[in-house]
Formats: structure tokens, sequence, C-alpha cells
């Protein structure tokens, strides 16, 4: 027989011996309890009133990813007052998708370049040298040591070229680093563009960091107020709510999501 009870503000279901925690049916009736409309938590929390809905009826498929629903229920159990990482701890364990660890980037391995100082000095001093041996020698094979004139002196010159100062660049490459300063964050990242290859998808928990270096990002972050970034060792201002970013690596802009 199957009997529901309410422990504390969570809705537990007790099969025999077994708890089952359900996440739509707690989320609900704590809104409802507290008389909130799905509008006003929309505006309390940015999150829209449908994956609100979505995730009362535990119909995960519909949010963006299982980052976004990681995030979702999080910042959803918060305003409600409940305990935030058991709903987020029952997603992963019963609906979160498997996550593929991505590969390693290839590392590129340069050699280092052969010095032809060294033969720039050798050929003239060998040239030399031959030139003395044939003189010692006639066509007839006797030496004529005793009129050979002396050796041409080789000057070898040391001194290092003076070098040009290098122009300044721009850097070509956006190194951006994230750190989770005041609470946990949901963070999407793709090369290039929203469409572009995903790279990183996951809730950046309180105190941890994650950095990327790419020529162009695409970010979705879904609590951008408890993040510090900076951006090529500078500090950069991110929104102050839910939204898309691209990164270059002149700077970091707010784009329609």
């Amino acid at each position: 027989m199957l009997a529901r009870r309410l422990a504390g503000r969570n809705t537990v279901e007790t099969v025999g011996e077994v708890h089952v925690f359900e996440i739509g049916s707690s989320l609900r009736g704590a809104r409802e309890r507290q008389k909130l409309e799905l509008s006003q938590v929309e505006r309390a929390t940015h999150i829209r009133a449908k994956y609100l809905q979505a995730l009362e009826d535990e119909r995960f498929d519909i949010l963006p990813g299982a980052a976004y629903a990681k995030g979702f229920l999080r910042t959803y159990a918060e305003y409600l007052g409940l305990d935030a990482q058991r709903f987020v701890d029952e997603y992963s364990t019963h609906f979160a998708p498997a996550e593929i660890p991505e590969a390693a980037p290839p590392v590129r391995v340069r050699r280092p370049r052969r010095l032809f100082g060294a033969r720039l000095v050798v050929i003239p001093v060998a040239v030399a040298v031959g030139l003395f041996s044939w003189r010692l020698t006639g066509s007839d094979g006797h030496h004529r040591a005793a009129f050979a004139p002396a050796p041409p002196h080789v000057r070898v010159s040391t001194a290092t070229p003076p070098v040009p100062p290098a122009r300044a660049q721009r850097p070509r490459t956006a190194r951006i680093a994230l750190v989770a300063a005041r609470g946990p964050c949901w963070v999407s990242v793709r090369l290039g563009s929203e469409t572009g290859r995903l790279i990183y998808e996951r809730t950046l928990e309180q105190g941890q960091t994650v950095r990327f270096a790419r020529p162009r990002l695409w970010i979705r972050l879904g609590a951008p107020w408890n993040v510090d970034a900076t951006l090529n060792g500078k500090r950069t201002q991110l929104p102050a709510s839910i939204a898309n970013v691209v990164v270059t690596p002149r700077a970091l802009r707010t784009v329609a999501g």
C-alpha cells in the first residue's frame, strides 16, 4: 500500500521501508503552501514560467540541458526555502544524463631551430685552410713551405646585431577565468557561437574556478551575480541576470538568448 506524508517542506513517498523523494510534487507543494503563482516566481528568479512548470511536472526533457536543470532546481528550491542540494542530488542520481569527459586538446611541440651562426664561421675558416694547403703543395709534388704566403686572417665577429623593437600586438586568444565567489552558477560554454561545439556544461560550485582559452567563446551563465570574471588578466563585468555572453580577446558582451 502506497502512503504519502509530508516531511518538513519536502514530499516523500513510503513504499514498505523505501523512501522515494519526489522533485516535482515537493516544489509544487511548497509553492502552493506559500500561495505563489508561477508568474511571481518567474519575476523573482528570472526563470521562465514554462521551465518552472517543467520542473514541477518533472519534464526535464523540456529544459535546455542538464546544467540548466540543476541550476534552475537550485534557484527555485532556494527561493521556496527548501534544501536545494537535495533536489540537485536527486536529479543527478535519477534523471541527469551521463557526462562525457572532453578529450584533452593536442599539445603542439615545436622543435628548436638549428643555429646557423656556427656554420657561417666554420665555412670561411675551412676555405682559408684549404687555400693554404694548396699553396704549400706544387704541381710536382714538392713542398714550397718557405715561399708560401701567410694564410689570410679571418675576422669572426661575435657582436650580436641589434634586434628591432617588437610591435605591440593585440592578444589573439581570449583567456577568461570564472570564479564562483558568492554561490553556485551553472555554466555552458561553446566554441564561437550558440551553435558551436560544446566544451563545458555543469554547475560551478561556490569557491570553484574554471578557465578557458580560445579565440572566441559563447557562454551561458545561470547565476552570473555569483561569479567574478577576468579576461586576459583584467577584471570584467558580467550581466546582472541570467544571460548569454560572447567572449573575444578584446571584450565580453551580452547577446540575446
